[in-house]
């Protein structure tokens, strides 16, 4: 009896030591969890901390100097502040010259040509009288070149393509706190009174690839990079879509992008040609364009949409179509698969409203068959453009 105690007191001390044996185990176990990298920055942890004791306890904590703004851009990378005219135009400001004169550029992607007007155009020509223009004179680093300069931009209206003319010049431009010099541009001397009289702006700054600039000028930001003055080959765009605003319309993020700015992952497509299109289906094209304002499709393909927004002049020709205020909650989604990805725009998206008027955010031109995406789709899609391995990356914007 005292022998089987024995084995008895025996077999509980070995199950005791197995215990402690897989305690200690599992306990390293946990440690070597805890030691795992906390994804989230200390700060945060504290700020969380914080929120979690005030609602524990009924407290009232004040967490402000636990709070740090995160700088989301990429290293290396500068902003251009973009002002915002009516959800139509997007703008920022350029120094030229030395001293530098302030002129305010439309930025587009769908041209790759920077021109201002000149000082030099007559107030006779309606867009240049009692404009802001570039003076060649008041500047110490101009250069003459006098090459002659013509550039024409689609249009929608009855009136065809908007022709402009002028001569080259070269100057430093001065673009979100880099020094360009030597920059080629135009001095436009004359401009058609229908596009321009109505805009604020004093000229445009193309984003496109070089191959497709006017008399092969390089563009602004191939002159960046080849001058040194930025780290990577790309630059990104955010769009507001605040109806007008001078001060926060936007950025134009050179060098990088900012993962502050968007949701999710970039989704990347390469460009099929250096006219700036993304091959995206087999049998739509499509071109992403910040210098336009609406969303252009195949002529072929605005009846059907015209018909599913139930637009109220179908017969519209100067292509701008009217949609019922009270309608727009009641709009499908319409979705681009880009990449195999859907891209989404609500109706709240794609109809302008000024007041009581709602407008379509979709257009036709005669004789296009590319599906253009201006204003209105990237105003909900941040994008990023890498000029060098020419592949464009979208994502759904933080607004």
């Amino acid at each position: 009896m005292r022998v089987r105690w024995n084995h008895f007191k025996l077999l509980l001390f070995w199950l005791t030591v197995l215990a402690v044996l897989a305690f200690e185990a599992e306990a390293r176990k946990r440690v070597r969890i805890g030691l795992h990298k906390n994804p989230e920055p200390i700060e945060d942890n504290i700020k969380n901390e914080l929120k979690t004791l005030s609602i524990k306890h009924k407290l009232k904590v004040d967490d402000t100097k636990a709070t740090t703004k995160t700088d989301t851009k990429d290293p290396g990378s500068k902003v251009a502040t973009l002002k915002n005219l009516y959800n139509t135009e997007y703008y920022t400001t350029l120094g030229f010259g030395n001293p530098p004169q302030d002129l305010k550029v439309l930025i587009d992607t769908g041209s790759a040509n920077l021109w201002v007007l000149s000082s030099k155009c007559p107030d006779s020509v309606a867009p240049c009288a009692n404009r802001i223009k570039y003076n060649s004179s008041a500047s110490t680093t101009y250069r003459a070149i006098n090459t002659e300069f013509n550039i024409a931009y689609g249009s929608n209206s009855e009136e065809g393509p908007i022709a402009l003319s002028g001569f080259q010049s070269q100057d430093t431009v001065n673009f979100a706190g880099y020094s360009i010099k030597n920059q080629i541009f135009a001095e436009i001397t004359n401009a058609p009174e229908t596009a321009f009289l109505k805009s604020q702006l004093d000229g445009i700054l193309g984003l496109g690839f070089a191959s497709i600039a006017i008399n092969s000028i390089t563009p602004p930001f191939y002159n960046l990079m080849a001058q040194g003055l930025v780290n990577r080959s790309v630059f990104s765009i955010y769009l507001n879509r605040n109806g007008t605003n001078a001060i926060n319309g936007g950025e134009l993020i050179l060098g990088g992008s900012d993962s502050g700015l968007y949701s999710g992952c970039l989704t990347y497509v390469p460009v099929s040609n250096d006219t700036g299109s993304i091959l995206f289906c087999e049998n739509c094209e499509a071109i992403l364009d910040v210098g336009t304002s609406l969303i252009v499709v195949p002529e072929q393909v605005l009846d059907t949409i015209n018909q599913i927004l139930r637009v109220l002049n179908p017969t519209a020709s100067n292509g701008v179509f009217l949609v019922d205020c009270s309608s727009i909650g009641d709009l499908p989604d319409i979705v681009f698969t880009i990449a195999r990805r859907k891209f989404p725009l609500k109706s709240s998206d794609y109809v302008l409203r000024y007041g009581n008027t709602c407008v379509s955010g979709f257009t036709s031109m005669n004789g296009n068959s590319l599906l253009i995406l201006g204003e209105i789709f990237l105003g909900a899609y941040y994008t990023t453009y890498d000029i060098v391995y020419k592949l464009i990356g979208l994502a759904p914007a933080i607004h």
